[in-house]
């Protein structure tokens, strides 16, 4: 590594708040910095450093995220983490294909970083590819990606959702994810879900853990209509 480049990361990394041309010097040596800043973050012990190592990647990747393609095989499974850390910092349409990369990393904890990723980028591939993980074999991924459903109705998901809730799977995870479903179906208005709701809310069930859907149920539909809640309960 040149000196100058070596002198002009360290300034970088030091300072509170970087400098214009410190960092413009990075930018105009992009793929030698990027390069750089991935060895250092490999070998980096400190939490802060590496969250500064982190930053300064954002930066000289903003405009070209693929400038981080050849590290993403990379052995530590942490530098993967920070790299789809990275991607979704640059906001950057273009970190999408990057991300569906990491999004087959064997490594629980990376495959959730490339989730919160996706969901700082705007459009219609991220989007897709964040549907993706409704299939990841990761119980705690899928409850991750249905905790972060926010309130817009898509048919697609709620589709999903319901599959979940009508599922036979009564393992402690898939009580989880059926929870889960319930609230995102009820935060989206999704009207295709009051019949399983209902049947939900009125089912007599034999085991206690199973139990709690019957009152997420029966929440949920007192938050859409508090006379229907009370017919679930009298049942």
């Amino acid at each position: 590594m040149p000196a100058e480049l070596d002198a002009d990361i360290e300034a970088v990394l030091q300072a509170p708040w970087p400098r214009p041309d410190d960092l413009a010097r990075l930018r105009a040596a992009a793929d030698e910095a990027v390069a750089a800043l991935v060895r250092r973050l490999a070998h980096e012990p400190g939490a802060l450093r590496r969250r500064r190592i982190c930053d300064a990647l954002v930066d000289a990747a903003a405009d070209d995220p693929g400038r981080l393609r050849p590290y993403l095989d990379h052995p530590s499974w942490y530098v993967a983490r920070n790299l789809a850390y990275v991607l979704g910092e640059t906001r950057h349409p273009q970190a999408v294909a990057p991300l569906a990369v990491l999004a087959r990393h064997p490594e629980y904890r990376v495959r959730r970083e490339v989730l919160d990723a996706l969901r700082k980028i705007p459009g219609g591939r991220s989007r897709e590819m964040l549907r993706r993980f409704a299939t990841d074999p990761d119980a705690r991924l899928r409850r991750h990606l249905i905790d972060g459903l926010g309130s817009t109705y898509d048919p697609e998901i709620a589709s999903w959702l319901l599959a979940v809730v009508r599922s036979r799977d009564y393992t402690r995870e898939g009580i989880s994810l059926k929870e889960a479903a319930i609230a995102a179906l009820t935060r989206m208005g999704a009207a295709e879900a009051r019949p399983v709701l209902e049947q939900v809310a009125r089912r007599r069930w034999a085991f206690g853990p199973a139990r709690k859907l019957q009152e997420a149920a029966r929440g949920a539909l007192a938050q859409t209509d508090p006379s229907a809640a009370v017919y679930a309960s009298s049942r």
